[in-house]
């Protein structure tokens, strides 16, 4: 009796045959792609992001989609201790409102930036574009800077980050790798930077450095551009070429030939002797005598040029992760449904960048400031006078963040849809409200606000039902 013998499998894309040759057999690490990559990567596509109206257009998507426009704001969640709870509540309201408040005003360009340009929420969409094209987004912690909180931030270029700095290990020192120097394990230790006079090292603790780590072992980030700039490219330089050509077929009316070899009318020649080639509209010219012509007809604009551009943005879009609508602005021949399909699809992305943002940028900052405005400058004052205290430091870097969200597709669809699933307890109306960008507890108290304000002016407002009926058939909501 034979032992059972498993089946080996294979896979076709691993067969060595002659389709496959050309294909690359050898594993390439991501230092050797950062070594050998990284500068013409950031090189190209910092020349996209200036003249592709599409690479362009993709940095505005990330930053309008993940920052938005008042960028990801922070909801302080510090609790009140087990003392306090039954007389105030779970939360500790006066310190919530004080870290919120406070945070905000930090937030100004004269105080979030060391160099003074940037606000807070301009920092964030900085962040976001130089993530986008140049691959990482790198800011050195100020916990000196002249204001009443003690902190700030320096934005730099990546690129001072001297990716060619490598220098290997030795007894009693850490290797460095791309200009970052690195413990044993892998873990910063100091960040090299490119200076007039040679390198400076700044210890890790004071640099913010930003990027999509999508490999082990990763200490340099890639540009989000980087799998679209071929074809991005490629793309811009098809389009002038088809413009170009369109331009000269529809702006050349013609020539007059003289059998007789009669002379030139126009100047013949430029200044380096090379034969003017006139294109402007409506123009009739008399070559020159001996000069033959050939028909040039461009047949621009071509039949096949839009469905052709349009493949070329599917795959582009398709890299950068983006729907192709969103790319393009291309809303034709679109319905509820796709769009709808479409955008939600897009959204879930966005979600996804907004929590890696929140958890390797905006948390960082927020918890650093705490440490400098509470417990080294003692500056977040409470409404009766005092001020947090020091010791409490840990308890006051308990907050949720809120990042941007969206309008609805069809705002009265899922209005309806909200109202009927907060009926059956499906959804609370706190998830509701934060699904909209929005603090529930500043909701509730604007709205305990004006139903006060309405009492005290003797105004009632009717309360409106949904469209629907709150009726819980799927194809009316």
């Amino acid at each position: 009796m034979r032992a059972f013998q498993p089946a080996t499998r294979y896979y076709t894309a691993g067969a060595p045959d002659r389709l496959t040759s050309s294909w690359t057999t050898t594993v390439v690490s991501v230092h050797d792609v950062t070594q050998k990559n990284l500068r013409v990567l950031r090189a190209r596509s910092r020349e996209q992001y200036r003249n592709n109206d599409y690479a362009s257009r993709f940095v505005q998507l990330v930053k309008s989609n993940v920052v938005g426009p008042n960028g990801i704001t922070i909801q302080a969640t510090v609790e009140n201790s087990p003392a306090f709870v039954a007389q105030y509540g779970p939360l500790d309201t006066a310190a919530n409102d004080a870290i919120e408040a406070a945070f905000q005003k930090w937030g100004r360009a004269s105080t979030c930036d060391t160099a003074g340009r940037l606000s807070w929420v301009q920092m964030q969409q900085m962040a976001l574009a130089s993530v986008a094209v140049d691959g990482e987004f790198i800011a050195i912690v100020n916990r000196k800077a002249g204001n009443q909180f003690g902190f700030s931030l320096l934005a730099m270029d990546p690129d001072l980050l001297d990716v060619e700095l490598n220098v290997d290990p030795r007894p009693g020192r850490n290797r460095i790798r791309f200009g970052v120097e690195v413990d044993a394990v892998g873990r910063a230790v100091n960040y090299w930077f490119k200076g007039d006079t040679g390198h400076t090292a700044v210890p890790a603790d004071d640099v913010l450095h930003l990027f999509i780590s999508e490999y082990v072992g990763q200490l340099r980030g890639f540009p989000m551009l980087a799998t679209a700039l071929p074809r991005l490219q490629m793309l811009a330089g098809y389009e002038e070429a088809a413009i170009t050509a369109a331009r000269v077929g529809a702006a050349k009316m013609g020539f007059f030939t003289s059998a007789a070899g009669d002379g030139y009318t126009g100047s013949d020649t430029d200044s380096d002797g090379a034969v003017i080639t006139d294109v402007s509209p409506g123009t009739f010219e008399q070559l020159p005598a001996g000069t033959s012509f050939t028909s040039f007809n461009p047949d621009y604009p071509h039949q096949q040029f839009g469905e052709f551009t349009k493949a070329c943005l599917r795959g582009i879009s398709a890299g950068l992760g983006v729907s192709y609508a969103g790319l393009s602005n291309d809303l034709e021949g679109v319905n509820y449904s796709s769009i709808r399909a479409g955008v939600l699809e897009d959204r879930e992305a966005w979600k996804s960048l907004q929590t890696w943002f929140i958890e390797g940028f905006v948390r960082p900052v927020y918890e650093t400031w705490i440490d400098t405005a509470i417990g080294l400058q003692n500056a977040v004052a409470l409404p009766n006078g005092g001020s947090l205290r020091a010791q409490d430091i840990d308890r006051y870097k308990s907050a949720s963040f809120q990042p941007r969200r969206w309008s609805w597709v069809d705002p009265q669809k899922d209005t309806d849809a909200n109202v009927t699933a907060i009926n059956n307890g499906l959804k609370s109306r706190g998830e509701v409200i934060r699904e909209q960008g929005r603090d529930p507890d500043d909701v509730w108290r604007e709205l305990a606000a004006e139903q006060s304000r309405l009492e005290q002016l003797g105004i009632s407002i009717q309360q409106q039902q949904p469209t629907n009926g709150g009726s819980n058939d799927p194809e009316q909501i």
